[in-house]
C-alpha cells in the first residue's frame, strides 16, 4: 500500500490518535523532583559568622512565615485567605532563637531579594513584634558587627 492509496481521513485520524496518545503520556508522567540545598555557598559561609556571632542560640534557617505570623482575621475569612495568600510561600533566611523564643529575624540581601516585597514582608514581621534584621551581602559584618545588630536595645 503507498501512501497515494490511502484517504486523508485516515491520515488525519492517525495523526490525530498520535497527538492524542502524546497528550496523554505528557500529563500522565508522574512529576519528577530533585534533591536541593537548604543554604546557597554564600549563605552558607553567612551562617558560620552568624553560629560564631549567637554561640548561646540556635539558628534555624529558611522558617517559613507562617511558623511565625497568622493573619489576624476569622479562619477561613475573605479576609483571612487574601492575608494567608501574601506570605503563604515565604520564608525568612533566619530566625535567630534562644530557649525557644525568637530574638530576631535575619535577612541576607543578595541578589535573589526584591526590595519592595522584603519591605512589605519586613512590616508583617515588626507588626507582630519580630525585630527585622538585614545585612548586604557585598559588606560581609565579621561576628561582632553581627551580634551587635541583632543584640542592639
Amino acid at each position: 500500500m503507498t501512501i497515494e492509496n490511502l484517504s486523508w481521513s485516515w491520515l488525519a485520524g492517525s495523526a490525530a490518535l498520535g497527538i492524542l496518545l502524546v497528550l496523554v503520556l505528557f500529563l500522565t508522567r508522574k512529576p519528577r523532583y530533585r534533591r536541593s540545598t537548604i543554604m546557597t555557598e554564600n549563605e552558607r559561609e553567612f551562617y558560620e559568622r552568624l553560629l560564631a556571632a549567637c554561640p548561646d542560640c540556635q539558628i534555624w534557617p529558611q522558617v517559613p512565615i507562617l511558623a511565625l505570623v497568622r493573619p489576624d482575621a476569622k479562619e477561613g475569612s475573605r479576609a483571612f485567605w487574601m492575608a494567608f495568600k501574601r506570605i503563604s510561600n515565604t520564608r525568612v533566611d533566619w530566625a535567630i532563637v534562644r530557649d525557644l523564643e525568637v530574638l530576631a529575624i535575619v535577612e541576607l540581601d543578595d541578589r535573589s531579594h526584591d526590595a519592595r516585597k522584603d519591605a512589605q514582608r519586613d512590616k508583617i514581621l515588626k507588626s507582630c513584634g519580630y525585630r527585622v534584621v538585614r545585612f548586604s551581602s557585598s559588606r560581609r559584618p565579621d561576628p561582632r558587627q553581627i551580634h551587635e545588630a541583632i543584640f542592639a536595645k
